[in-house]
């Protein structure tokens, strides 16, 4: 019997294996963004404040009493083994040494994602329980070219959407324990407790997961006819041990937060309304984080999901009443339809500050595909499998078409649209290894000077380290020429002096359009 399983299954499995091991070396093989050495910064203040604490060493970590110290260190303590595991096969000729460090980071970001796919699955099984489908679906979710590309380097969004999604799984399983079997498995809340503080030492306002946790146990109580209090009172003892190791291991994961807990309060109101005054192009408004329309949220949401989970989620009102005569699926779905629509709406109405397009609600697309992928199963189950399968095999295709910018893809609808002018283009800046590797290759005079918004960026993967880099607040001086300039990220529109030449320019096209997407620049100024 299983000789007979795995061979059904083998090409899956074989599938997985070759795409963990892709993924892995892609996420290598893509730029440094801004994001990763300020986070990498707090980490190092962190491990001396835990020094300071433990060894009694005199670092300053003064730092942390801003709201550098918001954050927790779960993501660094899963990701320091597997880079001494990484570096061994990793090769660092070109790249400097402060690149490096950042660079192996990469691949647990990714780690994350594939291991939330296996409960992306899970979930999916528990609804549908058709194994081939559940399957299918979790090629479809990894082939996404959006959270695949965020899977290089997102060193927060991604850890915080897959754990949230092992959340959602761990929410389910007790629940169904509980209300089924009558009983809660203690190994299965130890675990809930741990992960869930995994999440808040990502982001503090991990704490939101609350909210689905009661969205699940009120419709739970509600189906079954159950009394809240009186399941309260029954279960005190498993409640208690929740909260004692939640809040135990959530308070080990933030150092900072040692010698004052109070500071839980004061990053979730800093978090709750953070100081963000990046605007993000929106269909060629540039949208302010602090003052935000609420049709932003749905204007992203309309061009980034794939056009086969919009559909799906049109299908709603036509299966409706075939998929709620089953009391799995009131349970299950309802409560992920729920949670989804109503935080969107709060995030809307209340005009919560985002900013870069939806990597701050990324955590609800795995359950917007779950909820979508079902409903396209019950609507016809054949016609899902062809076009998961179809949709999928396109993913692939786009990725590598347009690697290492997977994550700007947008869905066909981009067809309709000037994308140039209407989106936001490379923002994370992983162009930067891009024109790198053209100044090494073509600008050989090391004497030249560089100006960039990116010099970081670009250094890192500048052979010679000691080659001149100037700001970018320089670039209306007088300087020495001739001298390169690199625009990157939101820098494509600054004025150039005189006499500056396009030498370089990184360009992509998406899906079927026949648009040249520029993501950056380089200018010979002679």
């Amino acid at each position: 019997m299983k000789q007979k399983l795995f061979s059904k299954y083998k090409l899956f499995y074989i599938f997985f294996i070759i795409y963990f091991i892709a993924g892995i070396l892609l996420s290598l093989n893509v730029g440094i963004t801004h994001d990763e050495p300020h986070s990498n910064w707090v980490w190092e203040l962190n491990k001396k404040k835990i020094s300071n604490f433990f060894l009694d060493t005199k670092y300053d970590v003064s730092e942390l009493d801003t709201y550098h110290g918001f954050y927790g260190i779960g993501p660094y303590l899963l990701s320091a083994p597997l880079e001494l595991i990484f570096s061994n096969f990793f090769s660092h000729n070109n790249i400097s040494a402060d690149g490096s460090i950042l660079l192996i980071k990469h691949p647990t970001v990714f780690i994350f994602y594939f291991i939330s796919a296996i409960f992306f699955k899970k979930i999916i099984f528990m609804i549908s329980r058709d194994k081939n489908f559940s399957y299918l679906s979790t090629i479809f979710y990894l082939c996404y070219p959006y959270i695949f590309g965020h899977s290089f380097f997102n060193i927060k969004d991604i850890p915080f959407m897959s754990i949230w999604t092992i959340c959602t799984f761990y929410i389910i399983k007790i629940m169904n324990n509980y209300f089924y079997n009558d009983k809660f498995k203690i190994k299965d809340i130890i675990i809930f407790a741990l992960i869930t503080s995994y999440l808040m030492s990502i982001r503090i306002n991990g704490i939101l997961i609350f909210y689905q946790y009661l969205i699940f146990l009120l419709l739970y109580l509600k189906v079954f006819k159950k009394n809240f209090i009186s399941f309260t009172k029954k279960n005190v003892k498993e409640i208690f041990l929740f909260i004692i190791i939640f809040f135990g291991s959530t308070y080990i994961l933030y150092p900072n937060f040692w010698n004052d807990p109070t500071k839980f309060v004061n990053a979730i109101m800093f978090f709750g309304q953070i100081s963000q005054t990046v605007c993000t192009v929106t269909l060629g408004e540039c949208m302010k984080t602090q003052n935000l329309p609420p049709s932003y949220i749905f204007i992203w949401l309309l061009f980034k999901l794939p056009i086969l989970i919009l559909i799906g989620l049109i299908l709603f009102p036509f299966v409706e009443k075939k998929l709620f005569q089953n009391r799995n699926n009131v349970l299950i779905l309802g409560s992920l339809i729920i949670t989804v629509s109503t935080i969107i709406l709060l995030f809307a109405l209340f005009r919560v500050n985002l900013y870069d397009e939806v990597r701050q609600i990324l955590f609800l697309v795995p359950l917007i595909f779950i909820i979508s992928l079902v409903l396209l199963y019950n609507f016809k189950k054949k016609l899902s499998f062809y076009l998961i399968g179809l949709f999928s095999l396109f993913f692939i295709f786009q990725n590598i078409k347009v690697f290492p910018y997977n994550y700007l893809w947008l869905n066909n609808l981009n067809i309709l649209v000037n994308v140039k002018n209407n989106f936001e283009l490379d923002y994370w800046g992983l162009s930067t290894k891009k024109i790198a590797n053209f100044l090494n290759n073509k600008a050989t005079n090391t004497e030249v000077c560089i100006i960039s918004n990116r010099n970081d960026g670009i250094k890192y993967f500048i052979s010679n380290q000691k080659r001149c880099f100037k700001p970018f607040n320089e670039l209306h001086k007088k300087n020495i020429r001739p001298f390169y300039v690199a625009l990157t990220e939101r820098a494509l529109k600054k004025g150039l002096p005189n006499n500056c030449k396009v030498v370089n320019e990184e360009k992509i096209k998406i899906n079927f359009s026949k648009e040249q997407i520029v993501l950056a620049r380089v200018y010979k100024c002679v």
